[in-house]
């Protein structure tokens, strides 16, 4: 295919294996985006409502900075995840890209 040439978008948008990369993609992101966010704001909820809770000690650190050293881990497990799928990704568009 030509770098130059346009491709046909409306058959592109037909193209199952488009549609299930683009299906991927988006369940994906849904999903992780739900995990991080409930995670986040139950993290939050018990740092505002249960401070004795979050007071106690484990190995002589806080529940709350454990809990905010665990966001941090959440995200790079995250992106690990993401980099994981975005090679399935990448052959998937390399595959549809061939065909347009």
């Amino acid at each position: 295919m030509n770098s130059l040439a346009e491709p046909g978008w409306e058959a592109l948008a037909r193209d199952p294996e488009f549609r299930a990369l683009v299906a991927s993609r988006r369940r994906f992101v849904a999903i992780g985006t739900a995990i991080y966010t409930g995670y986040l704001i139950a993290f939050l909820a018990l740092l505002g409502y249960a401070k004795d809770f979050m007071a106690n000690e484990i190995g002589g650190i806080s529940l709350a900075l454990w809990g905010g050293l665990s966001i941090c881990a959440l995200t790079v497990l995250m992106a690990w995840l993401y980099a994981r799928r975005a090679g399935e990704w990448e052959r998937m568009a390399q595959r549809v890209a061939e065909r347009a």
